[in-house]
C-alpha cells in the first residue's frame, strides 16, 4: 500500500483555477521534465533542481480547505513522480472530487509503461507540446494533444473535439507580489 506522506517535487500550487480543467480546481504544476518541447509555456517547472518538496498529506490538507470541482496536475512532467502522483490522485477521488492530469506522454506511452497513476486520472490531457501546432480545444496548448476522458485507466471518451476553441488564461498576484500566468496563451 503506497503512503500519503510520499513527497512531491512542485513547481507552484493554485489554490483555485478555471483555466485548466472543467469547473473551479485546484491546480499543481510539478518540478522536472527533460523533453525539452520548443516553446514550452512552463520552462521554470523543466528544471530538475528548481521548486519545493511538500507531502502529498500537506496537498490534502490544502486541497480540502475549500470546495473544488477537481483537482489539474501538470508541470514540469507529473509522471516523472509516478509513486507520488498515484497517491495523490488516489486520495483526490476518494474525497469525491475529479482529476485531470497534463502530460507531454501519449496514453499509449503511459499504457506500455504500466502507469498506475491512469487508475485515478478521470481526464487526461496528451502529447508532447508542438509549437506550430495550434489547438482548437480550450484545454490543450497544441492540436496533437487530446483532452481523453478515462475510467479506471480506459479511455472512455476523446472530449478533444466537444470543447470550445476558445482558449483561456489567467493572472494570478501571489502574496508575495509576483505573478502567475496560468492556461493558454494564443500570442
Amino acid at each position: 500500500m503506497l503512503q500519503n506522506n510520499l513527497k512531491l517535487l512542485v513547481n507552484n500550487i493554485i489554490e483555485g483555477t478555471t483555466v485548466n480543467g472543467p469547473g473551479f480546481r485546484f491546480g499543481i504544476w510539478m518540478q522536472g521534465c527533460n523533453r525539452n518541447c520548443p516553446g514550452c509555456f512552463n520552462k521554470e517547472a523543466c528544471t530538475p533542481d528548481g521548486g519545493y518538496f511538500i507531502s502529498v498529506n500537506e496537498i490534502i490538507n490544502k486541497f480540502s480547505r475549500q470546495k473544488y470541482d477537481g483537482i489539474s496536475v501538470s508541470g514540469g512532467e507529473p509522471f516523472y513522480q509516478e509513486e507520488g502522483l498515484t497517491v495523490l490522485l488516489q486520495q483526490i477521488k476518494e474525497a469525491g472530487a475529479d482529476t485531470l492530469v497534463f502530460t507531454g506522454f501519449t496514453y499509449d506511452e503511459l499504457v506500455r509503461k504500466n502507469c498506475k497513476s491512469l487508475l485515478y486520472c478521470d481526464y487526461l490531457i496528451d502529447g508532447p507540446y508542438i509549437k506550430d501546432c495550434p489547438s482548437h480545444c480550450k484545454y490543450t496548448g497544441s492540436g496533437n494533444q487530446r483532452f481523453l476522458k478515462l475510467k479506471k485507466g480506459i479511455i472512455q471518451e476523446d472530449l478533444t473535439d466537444k470543447t470550445e476553441d476558445i482558449t483561456e488564461s489567467e493572472f494570478i498576484i501571489n502574496q508575495d507580489g509576483s505573478i502567475t500566468t496560468t492556461g493558454f496563451l494564443n500570442i
